[in-house]
């Protein structure tokens, strides 16, 4: 189950942020915003959604920066950037299906920056690659489900990204923070308000080491929080 206390009964951030839409650019961080619009959690994620994006901005640094033309996956990481399929091994792990139908956006990308890294760069992780879907469900909710990877990484340090992030964030208040299992794994859920919008990130580790799962939901209830999380299976 989706653990949550002293949380409002509706939960609801993919960039862990941002911004994506069909026949987007590759980008260092998330779009303008529109409530069609899902990113995921920060630039790293890059687009979730862009209400998300923007409600979360201090969650998900991702929607900070100038777009860029192109994104070269390969050789070493000079720059922050996503683009549809940029990682294919990555995006094959996010859920083909939730709430019975495909994401409306899926991409791939890496961030190296110490911007978009935030406190991940202080536990020692200096490159991060991630995939995300994103589904959006009219008006401002919509659900990204990302997956992290980098050696060392920990769902720990996930979660405190997002945590730190969500406190520095002037216009965000942190309503609940939880441990809850997921898949037999410790996760850990915050649940934030931003206006009179409900974010949610749940974060838990994947099946493979180094691999973090996360999904991202904004004015989404309970019941959708726990099918997006149920979408990853044992994985």
């Amino acid at each position: 189950m989706v653990g949550r206390t002293d949380a409002p009964v509706v939960g609801h951030p993919y960039q862990v942020p941002p911004c994506t839409a069909p026949g987007m650019r590759a980008t260092r961080a998330a779009p303008t915003a529109s409530a069609a619009d899902l990113p995921y959690p920060f630039d790293m994620t890059h687009r979730l959604v862009a209400v998300l994006a923007l409600a979360l901005a201090g969650l998900l640094a991702a929607c900070a920066g100038e777009p860029v033309a192109s994104f070269d996956p390969t050789g070493p990481c000079i720059a922050d950037g996503s683009a549809p399929g940029a990682y294919p091994e990555l995006e094959a792990l996010i859920p083909t299906t939730y709430e019975d139908r495909g994401p409306d956006t899926l991409d791939s990308g890496r961030n190296c920056s110490s911007e978009n890294l935030g406190t991940l760069a202080t536990a020692g992780i200096d490159e991060i690659h991630y995939a995300g879907g994103t589904w959006g469900f009219g008006a401002e909710r919509a659900a990204a489900l990302v997956v992290f990877e980098a050696p060392g990484l920990t769902a720990e340090s996930i979660a405190d990204f997002y945590a730190s992030s969500a406190r520095a964030a002037n216009r965000t208040q942190v309503t609940a923070e939880s441990s809850p299992t997921v898949a037999g794994r410790p996760g850990r859920r915050l649940d934030t308000k931003t206006g009179e919008r409900l974010q949610t990130v749940m974060v838990w580790p994947a099946a493979e080491p180094d691999r973090v799962n996360v999904v991202i939901t904004n004015d989404l209830p309970d019941p959708k929080i726990q099918a997006a999380v149920d979408a990853f299976g044992d994985g």
